[in-house]
């Protein structure tokens, strides 16, 4: 019964307490309590007033849905068990923490109240930042992604589109990466060797690979397909089939979710089979191939490569440039394009068209199909120009 009677002072008053909890929404909890009525029939007409007045508000935060720090925690819940799609675990945490970064105005507030104007502010303090369009987009996606998810569910209610529809974001230019040319690479591995760097292993195994930094932390033994009694090239290759997350310290399928097979060089035989004879090695390298180094585990691979290159001279590049340069050498001499892609595990064309472009081998095509005047030498213009840009590179 919401009417009770209380004595205070030794005289007798009536008290009201309404409490209502929505029925669409159990979260939703109202409640309102009036003291010192003298009558019943006072107290029964302030009863009436209160559920009309609580009624009425419910309604109202019904009507306001969640806030949005509750959409961006239901959408990380869902997400981290797979219900709104094929999101890895560092992806949520990811999305999560810079939704509450970027958008920490809005958390409290219902996320059907943030409008268009709240996006471009919060776009704009990214740009005073000095953020890159890039991050820009990215900023632009998940907000879009976790507010659509909200309409979705219903838990945002009132609005029928993200705040940040039709929101223009300055495009990003194209950069070209840095990459080392053949002569580079050649004196970078050589000097490495030299010096007996611990690193040196992992950097040839890159360079001859293209494999990304988590598929070689991860490559072990029983990856390697290969006869150690031949000397031929084209029969030995590793399967890769994990990579190494130094975030959540676990191993996991590759980036393109598929296993792949990456052909195994003289060169690189010839690193394997002494890493496997070395007896310093046989207690380091009794799983994984490449050695154990610290500030390999702690993501400082990047770090260490520009230190060493600057100390010979060389421009430092990105560890992940050691990919770009395995796929440009294999272009420019000639591996057609699928090939490439197969072996560096791409599934993007976009991004295969990118590196065709970086290696310059529609270039050289487009020299062979302008040979119409009938004047070229015996050596085709194709090859000629091949063995020029090697020269140069």
């Amino acid at each position: 019964m919401s009417i009770k009677t209380y004595t205070q002072d030794d005289k007798l008053f009536y008290k009201v307490y309404l409490n209502l909890r929505s029925k669409e929404d159990k979260r939703i909890r109202v409640q309102k309590t009036v003291t010192k009525i003298d009558t019943l029939k006072e107290a029964k007409k302030i009863e009436k007033y209160l559920l009309q007045e609580l009624s009425k508000k419910i309604a109202k935060l019904e009507g306001q849905g969640f806030t949005w720090i509750e959409v961006i925690d239901r959408w990380s819940d869902d997400a981290l068990r797979g219900l709104v799609g094929t999101y890895q675990r560092t992806t949520v945490l990811d999305y999560k923490a810079a939704l509450l970064k970027w958008t920490y105005n809005w958390l409290k507030k219902p996320a059907n109240k943030i409008r268009k104007a709240d996006a471009v502010k919060v776009i704009r303090d990214a740009e005073r930042e000095g953020k890159s369009p890039k991050t820009l987009k990215s900023i632009k996606h998940m907000i879009n992604v976790v507010f659509n998810y909200g309409l979705e569910e219903g838990i945002i209610r009132g609005v029928d589109r993200s705040p940040v529809y039709g929101l223009k974001v300055k495009a990003s230019s194209e950069k070209s990466p840095d990459i080392l040319t053949i002569k580079e690479l050649q004196k970078f591995l050589k000097r490495a060797k030299e010096h007996d760097h611990p690193w040196y292993p992992i950097w040839l195994t890159a360079c001859l690979t293209g494999m990304r930094n988590g598929e070689l932390y991860a490559l072990k033994w029983e990856d390697l397909v290969i006869d150690w009694d031949s000397e031929k090239d084209g029969k030995d290759f590793i399967r890769v089939s994990r990579s190494y997350n130094k975030r959540t310290r676990e191993m996991k399928s590759t980036k393109a979710g598929y296993w792949r097979n990456v052909p195994i060089s003289y060169e690189l035989k010839s690193l394997f089979r002494e890493l496997k004879e070395n007896p310093r090695n046989s207690e380091k390298y009794q799983e994984f191939i490449l050695p154990r180094i610290r500030e390999w585990s702690m993501g400082y691979q990047a770090k260490v490569l520009k230190v060493y290159l600057r100390s010979i001279g060389i421009k430092p590049i990105k560890f992940h440039a050691l990919r770009a340069c395995f796929a440009t050498s294999l272009l420019t001499k000639g591996l057609s394009a699928p090939v490439v892609m197969k072996i560096c595990g791409w599934r993007d064309l976009g991004t295969m068209d990118y590196y065709v472009r970086l290696a310059g081998v529609e270039e050289l095509e487009a020299i062979e199909c302008l040979n119409h005047l009938g004047i070229a030498p015996k050596q085709s213009i194709l090859e000629a120009s091949r063995k020029e840009y090697a020269l140069k590179n």
